[in-house]
């Protein structure tokens, strides 16, 4: 069987060769509907380009996301493209900074999604933006986690909306927890974001201040999040204490009847 339960960890799977051998370690989840092969680590003195062949066919159409270089450059000369490169950060919620005061008129109000925090957050993932613009979807996503708790429910101690001195929404952190994806029980920072014509007033701190003693308050011993590379914020999170977990590249593996065309 190519993928099978890993004997050594039950919530993980291992990927075999069609005759058994073990090539690689990962976590299967659902990503908000997406199949994600999580973590994929390969098992020690394997060659690499076995790993790529095999996960292309008993993988196909799932996410792999993967800590490993040289995996990911084996299925890019194999013709896929490298979605995303980011870093998961953690925070262990000793030694937290007092929540800073803000400007003038500006104030944190419970969490929640309005049209105005909806511009804002479009506003703030503009074009250029390392993580990329923000899409209807990234919208209808953040609604159903409110409306139905789907995939899962705001983590509402953690989260806020910051306000200004005209009384609307100007950014927001949102947070859940625990969360299926990890596996390390945590908090996790969802989104985090301030319209341009907010920033440079402390808010992002302040916001991610309100995160971490949030989820402290819920009980919860961690804090996490992922950058992706050259997001300016990454600066912010390692001043207020986060620290390196692991990273995350990420590539698309074609389902059935897609067939990219080699590098």
């Amino acid at each position: 069987m190519p993928v099978r339960p890993d004997v050594d960890n039950p919530a993980g799977s291992v990927l075999c060769a069609d005759d058994g051998t073990p090539l690689a370690r990962m976590r299967l989840h659902d990503d908000d509907g997406q199949r994600v092969a999580a973590d994929v680590r390969p098992w020690p003195g394997v060659a690499l380009t076995a790993v790529a062949a095999q996960a292309r066919h008993d993988l196909a159409g799932l996410r792999l996301e993967t800590p490993d270089d040289g995996l990911v450059g084996a299925l890019v000369a194999g013709g896929l493209e490298l979605r995303s490169a980011a870093t998961e950060l953690r925070h262990d919620l000793t030694g937290l900074p007092e929540p800073p005061t803000l400007p003038t008129g500006w104030t944190l109000a419970v969490p929640g999604w309005d049209d105005d925090l909806a511009r804002a957050c479009d506003a703030a993932y503009g074009p250029d933006h390392p993580g990329g613009r923000w899409q209807a979807d990234d919208t209808r996503q953040i609604r159903a986690m409110f409306d139905s708790h789907d995939p899962v429910p705001p983590l509402r101690t953690a989260s806020a909306r910051v306000v200004g001195p005209d009384g609307r929404s100007a950014g927001h952190v949102l947070c859940a927890g625990p969360v299926p994806w990890t596996e390390d029980v945590c908090g996790w920072i969802l989104n985090i974001a301030v319209a341009p014509h907010a920033q440079g007033n402390g808010l992002g701190r302040a916001l991610l201040v309100h995160a971490l003693h949030g989820t402290r308050a819920a009980g919860l011993p961690t804090l996490g999040l992922s950058v992706v590379d050259r997001n300016p914020a990454r600066r912010l999170y390692d001043d207020i204490g986060f620290r390196t977990h692991r990273r995350v590249l990420s590539v698309r593996l074609p389902g059935p009847g897609e067939h990219p065309a080699p590098n």
